[in-house]
């Protein structure tokens, strides 16, 4: 893996967990997420999902997170962005 993925990983994941923390306060959608897994737990289970081409983008977490990042809502801008080629 080359450096600059695991820093986008890493801050993908991270800004990821804070949008999940929000989420599970505010957003009855993620009652069930919240009572099973952190923010911090799901937002790196999601984060390795999407860059192994597995996750699903649809959620507002991920949806707010490209939006933070300034990439494109798309699994291809995603998986750029955490290092696939």
């Amino acid at each position: 893996m080359q450096p600059h993925t695991q820093i986008n990983l890493d801050a993908f994941a991270s800004h990821l967990a804070l949008e999940y923390a929000d989420l599970f306060k505010t957003d009855p959608d993620y009652a069930y997420s919240a009572s099973r897994l952190t923010p911090e737990g799901l937002a790196r289970k999601m984060t390795l999902a999407l860059d192994a081409g597995m996750g699903n983008k649809d959620g507002k977490g991920i949806q707010r997170t490209c939006k933070h990042f300034g990439i494109p809502y798309t699994y291809e801008a995603i998986r750029a962005f955490l290092g696939e080629k």
